[in-house]
C-alpha cells in the first residue's frame, strides 16, 4: 500500500492558516518595531517593516506548497503512519494493538474547507491525520473504529 496524498482543498486550508499566523506575526513584529525603532531612525523601522513584510509574504507562498507536497499518511493492518515537515520530516508510527481512543475534529478554517481531523490516542501518545476530506475522515474514523473494537475482543478472549 502506498501513502496517501491530501486532498487539494487541504493546501488551501494549509494557506489560510499560514495567513492568519502571519497576520497576527507581523501585527505584533511591525508594533515591536515601531515602538523600539522609530524614535531613533524612521529609515531603519521603514526597511525592518518591508523586510517583515516581504518575509511573510513569501511564508504564505511557500511554505503551505511544500507542508501539502510533503504530507502523506498510510493506514495499513498493523500501523498508521503519518510523514510531515517543512525542513524536517517526522513520521509518527502508531501501532494499531494500541489505540484506546479516535477523535474526529474540524477548526473553523477546516470547515470552510469542509475538512477534518482523525486524532488516535494510545497509552504513548497521541497521533493525527490532519487536513481529510469529511467524508475520508468519517470512513477512516470507522474503520479505526472497527479495529479498535475487534483488538478489544481478541484481548477479552484471550483472557
Amino acid at each position: 500500500m502506498d501513502y496517501v496524498k491530501l486532498n487539494p482543498k487541504a493546501e488551501k486550508c494549509m494557506r489560510v492558516n499560514e495567513i492568519i499566523k502571519d497576520v497576527i506575526f507581523l501585527a505584533a513584529a511591525i508594533a515591536a518595531d515601531y515602538f523600539i525603532l522609530w524614535e531613533r531612525s524612521h529609515m531603519a523601522c521603514l526597511l525592518i517593516g518591508a523586510g517583515i513584510i516581504v518575509l511573510a509574504a513569501v511564508c504564505i507562498i511557500i511554505i503551505p506548497r511544500i507542508r501539502y507536497e510533503r504530507y502523506r499518511y498510510i493506514i495499513d493492518s498493523a500501523n498508521i503512519r503519518v510523514r510531515e515537515g517543512i525542513f524536517w520530516i517526522k513520521e509518527t508510527i502508531i501501532p494499531m494493538e494500541r489505540l484506546h481512543k479516535l477523535q474526529v475534529s474540524q477548526g473553523p478554517v477546516d470547515r470552510m474547507f469542509n475538512l477534518s481531523s482523525v486524532k488516535v490516542t494510545t497509552a504513548g501518545g497521541d497521533g493525527v491525520i490532519k487536513f481529510l476530506a469529511d467524508d475520508e475522515a468519517a470512513l477512516i474514523a470507522e474503520h479505526l473504529k472497527d479495529k479498535i473494537n475487534q483488538i478489544a475482543a481478541e484481548e477479552r478472549r484471550k483472557q
